[in-house]
């Protein structure tokens, strides 16, 4: 089905002067939210950047808590800020479930149930109403890539769009790995911040696409080492799916390079790939399950786990979560669209 539009009302945060827009996909009522940067000129092209949440996350948690006020980024960079939101429902404590749908391919009852431990041994997550994919299973049943795509396709009938980027975190980051998989055309680049595939369901496109891969050496919640995560679930291990995605779209070159700020990163860029595309991975080695020095502690010099992002702003405040707060400027929402536009040579 395609898109019902249906603007209801435009609603405006004074900090960040951001739109809540809602739309309707396969007879669903979804809304995203989008932030305009104020140089921006219609005849001129203009980078889009999506930002994806993750699980118990929001648009606007992304957008203030987990990047530290990405708006303000989109308008030093002169960027559009898109934050869809995702499904969500709440569950008996009344506690907001949200999360996109990573699952692109057929899968089975089984298949599901078989990805993850023992039911006495891990942590059971509620299910979405009328969606019971298999014991294992936490996932929306929707066609979440049809709805970004839809979207993707109304934002370039009304702005004048240069290329569109991904940034998914956590559950997010696994949706833009299955989003990449299966409309690699419609994106210049992607980035999945902590959210390795299940185990058993990376994927790779059909066409060269620019991809990231980042991953977090202590993350317990996606692990990129250990196939076992904290609650029970299993996924991918980092190096052998970004080695898949190096070998198939046979790139000559890797470069390796130690960076340090205040945690220290391991990169790995692959180059002279097909369709002169790049593909990198970068391994924290100090951080937990967060954005990149999110958790640092500048007087302690720890880096440790906190739950940014299960939160609404004002704009937002027809869901029932807490309140967000807008966190300090975050330096590696910087180095995040760093390394996401040097994959591209045309920025």
């Amino acid at each position: 089905m395609k898109y019902i539009f249906l603007l209801f009302f435009i609603s405006f945060v004074s900090s960040s002067d951001m739109q809540k827009i809602y739309v309707y996909e396969d007879g669903i009522e979804r809304h995203y939210l989008i932030y305009v940067p104020d140089a921006y000129n219609k005849d001129i092209k203009t980078n889009i950047v999506f930002g994806i949440h993750g699980y118990g996350g929001t648009a606007t948690g992304f957008e203030s808590e987990v990047t530290g006020g990405f708006n303000k980024l989109a308008d030093k960079h002169n960027f559009i800020a898109v934050y869809p939101e995702s499904t969500y429902f709440y569950d008996k404590e009344n506690t907001l479930i949200s999360t996109f749908n990573d699952i692109i391919r057929q899968t089975t009852y089984e298949e599901i149930s078989d990805n993850c431990l023992a039911d006495d041994k891990r942590i059971i997550y509620p299910k979405f109403p009328n969606c019971d994919r298999g014991r294992c299973g936490w996932a929306p049943c929707v066609d979440d890539t049809k709805f970004i795509k839809n979207l993707i396709d109304k934002l370039k009938n009304e702005f004048n769009v240069k290329n569109v980027y991904l940034i998914g975190n956590s559950t997010g980051g696994m949706f833009v790995n299955s989003y990449v998989c299966k409309y690699p055309e419609s994106i210049k680049a992607a980035i999945s911040v902590n959210g390795l595939p299940r185990y058993g369901f990376a994927c790779i496109p059909d066409v060269p696409v620019n991809f990231i891969s980042y991953a977090s050496l202590k993350d317990a919640t996606i692990p990129p080492i250990e196939k076992i995560a904290f609650d029970g679930l299993f996924y991918e291990n980092q190096s052998n799916f970004i080695n898949k995605w190096a070998n198939k779209f046979n790139c000559k070159n890797l470069k390796e390079v130690t960076f340090k700020h205040y945690e220290e990163f391991e990169e790995k860029i692959y180059s002279e790939c097909l369709s002169d595309i790049k593909i990198m991975s970068i391994l924290n080695l100090d951080s937990d399950h967060m954005w990149p020095e999110a958790g640092y502690n500048k007087d302690t010099g720890i880096s440790s786990y906190i739950n940014f992002g299960s939160c609404v702003g004002d704009i937002q405040n027809d869901l029932n979560a807490p309140e967000c707060y807008r966190s300090n400027d975050r330096w590696g929402s910087e180095y995040i669209l760093e390394k996401l536009f040097s994959l591209d040579h045309s920025y």
